[in-house]
């Protein structure tokens, strides 16, 4: 009987990578094998997670491949060798395939795989808790800037060893990389080797449409680089490509290395997804069903038949296939999407209003500006990955009459452009601010994408309102009311990806700023809380806690950073708790100022409690990380409970 080469869970195992390594002698044979076999392994971890950004990991395995298990000396055993070679991916969400190469190489069991995007196991975008990982990233571009201090602390400080970076093509948009190219430079560090892996796709378009460059090569080369092409889907390619840069010193080097999105299984391949005019990559951060992943594996295992036959290798892939979501993972979710509410209100006021423009940051589809976007073209700015600057712009554009619309997610666009915004606000511009995927829920690309630190960044603007709506009426009408003028020049609408786990009731449409808006009446405990996620939490809490005979009252608070004196006093009047709930920082968030505004106002409540995020947040899927941070509907009715009872 043959060796079936997969574990119970359905993961090649690291023998046959062992086993391939001794017994096939052609290197380009057995890497070309090797990487295929990676590709499984990340195949599978990102089908059972049931996210993960597979065109982009798919994209650079061969790289992988051939730098881990040939060109460099990276070693599981030397992991605090000051004089080892090390490897940063910039590039933080294709850290799939990174995990299936390093498991391959034993840097932790392949099993570990299978926690891929859950609390504790493996982050959503790469994490120095994880062996193997140099780096945290995920906020593009600081990869590359890292790779660069690493190989800068090496040179002048006597150290050996090469430093070895991949960045994607849609990443050169950011400023900071070419802060990082231009120290490289300066500092002549040929012990840098950066590769550019340009797949093409940025997202769900070609990276052209998005940004249009031409000649970075020569560019590059220009500005003081070694620069070596490739085919990136060819083991051999980069192999020669990497033997003449190493043969090159006095500059540092760059590897461009063409890729395929989605390289290595036909249907996701970039070439055979955006074949029309106006076709989306729907592949970047889409898992494949249990289908769709019988399909990709048994190519990989045809496409190497010759190579497994050899081994006397048969790989059995009904494990591969076991424990495969066929639905959405976050069930029970019955409250509103708030996208849908803002990006129908955005075609509301543009309609009413030709001064209205959206200027987006790579982003068009999660933040809602695709119908805008098709209605409105010409008053459509697209930007790429370039935060700092589309802020820049649009003051700009404030400055000549009109609305700027710029939207990003809240955890980029309030902290990388944070001083940006301040001086569009000293100039008394007039702009939305979107903060998309606030709070911490989608949990699952792990603490570089979450935006719990947005409020701390934006409440001390001057001149700025803030508001976080609940409902898709919510947001729509938040909208409206900015451009009759109810909420100044400067309009910070922190949107959340996630919905309420509860049906929520809207707010009034003409709530009147610093008024909360009373969610649920009750006696036993005042709770005042912030968005969808935590308010839906809030909901469900109170149905544990009148199981108990506890009826608490609940508040959506939507102005985030204004109070009313007179809505607040009465309430401390009636005697009971005050429990105050946000999925943001303790430090700097709604909280802080709710709490200094009562204080300053000497507004008096017999027991305050906040809730709030004290800890880094991890990876995971919704319940189990609002639980991890306190925020869920049985830590929030054992807080009230046991207060009530003391």
């Amino acid at each position: 009987m043959k060796p079936t080469g997969t574990n119970k869970k359905g993961y090649i195992t690291k023998s046959v990578f062992e086993l391939i390594e001794r017994k096939i002698q052609d290197p380009s044979k057995h890497l070309e094998c090797i990487a295929d076999l990676i590709r499984f392994n990340t195949l599978v971890s990102v089908a059972r997670a049931g996210s993960g950004h597979l065109g982009s990991s798919l994209s650079m395995i061969e790289i992988l491949t051939e730098i881990y298990f040939r060109s460099f000396k990276f070693d599981a055993h030397s992991l605090k060798d000051p004089n080892r070679d090390i490897f940063v991916l910039s590039k933080g969400h294709a850290v799939p395939s990174l995990y299936a190469t390093l498991a391959a190489r034993g840097y932790f069991p392949v099993e570990t795989l299978d926690s891929l995007r859950r609390r504790g196991g493996l982050q959503g975008h790469g994490d120095i808790i994880t062996p193997g990982i140099e780096s945290n990233t995920g906020s593009l571009a600081m990869g590359l800037s890292k790779a660069v201090g690493y190989a800068m602390a090496k040179k002048r400080l006597n150290l050996r060893g090469n430093v070895v970076v991949v960045v994607g093509d849609g990443e050169l948009q950011e400023g900071q990389c070419w802060e990082a190219f231009l120290s490289a430079a300066s500092y002549k560090l040929d012990n840098l080797y950066i590769i550019i892996d340009d797949n093409k796709v940025q997202t769900d378009t070609l990276t052209q449409k998005i940004v249009f460059y031409s000649h970075l090569t020569a560019s590059l080369k220009e500005l003081g680089f070694n620069i070596s092409e490739c085919q990136g889907s060819k083991i051999k390619s980069i192999h020669q490509a990497l033997m003449r840069l190493k043969q090159k010193k006095g500059k540092p080097k760059i590897l461009w290395s063409h890729t395929i999105k989605g390289q290595g299984v036909s249907f996701m391949e970039h070439p055979n997804v955006l074949k029309d005019a106006g076709s989306k990559y729907v592949w970047h951060n889409k898992p494949p069903n249990k289908e769709q992943l019988t399909i990709a594996l048994n190519e990989i295992l045809k496409r190497n038949m010759q190579v497994l036959s050899q081994l006397n290798l048969d790989i059995d892939i009904s494990n591969s296939l076991l424990d495969i979501p066929k639905e959405p993972i976050q069930k029970g979710i019955e409250g509103d999407n708030l996208v849908s509410g803002f990006s129908e209100g955005l075609l509301e006021i543009a309609r009413n209003n030709p001064k209205v423009v959206v200027i987006d940051g790579d982003l068009e589809e999660d933040c809602g500006f695709v119908p805008f976007h098709k209605a409105f073209p010409r008053r459509f700015f697209e930007f790429g990955i370039m935060e700092q600057h589309m802020i820049s712009a649009a003051t700009a554009f404030s400055r000549l009459g009109y609305i700027p619309v710029i939207a990003s997610y809240a955890a980029f666009l309030t902290s990388r452009a944070n001083e940006q915004i301040y001086n569009l606000s000293t100039e008394g511009g007039k702009a939305v601010i979107v903060g998309n995927m606030s709070g911490v829920i989608p949990a699952t690309p792990g603490k570089s994408h979450q935006g719990f630190r947005d409020i701390a960044c934006i409440k001390n603007i001057p001149n700025v309102l803030m508001y976080q709506p609940i409902t898709e009426q919510d947001a729509r009408n938040s909208l409206i009311r900015y451009i009759h003028g109810d909420f100044g020049n400067l309009f910070y609408l922190r949107l959340s990806l996630a919905a309420s786990r509860k049906i929520l009731p809207d707010p009034p449409s003409n709530l009147k700023k610093g008024y909360s808006h009373v969610v649920k009446k009750g006696k036993h405990a005042l709770v005042i809380g912030i968005g969808p996620v935590v308010l839906g939490e809030c909901l469900s809490a109170s149905e544990i806690l009148k199981n108990q005979g506890i009826d608490i009252e609940i508040w959506n608070h939507p102005w985030l950073i204004d109070f009313n004196y007179e809505q607040l006093l009465n309430a401390s009047k009636r005697k009971i708790p005050l429990v105050i709930i946000e999925d943001h920082y303790k430090k700097g968030g709604f909280g802080e100022s709710l709490l200094s505004f009562i204080s300053f106002y000497s507004i008096s409540f017999p027991y305050i409690i906040h809730i709030a995020l004290n800890q880094i947040p991890q990876t995971g899927f919704r319940e189990e990380i609002l639980s991890f941070l306190g925020l869920g509907d049985r830590n929030i009715s054992t807080v009230i409970s046991k207060t009530l009872s003391s």
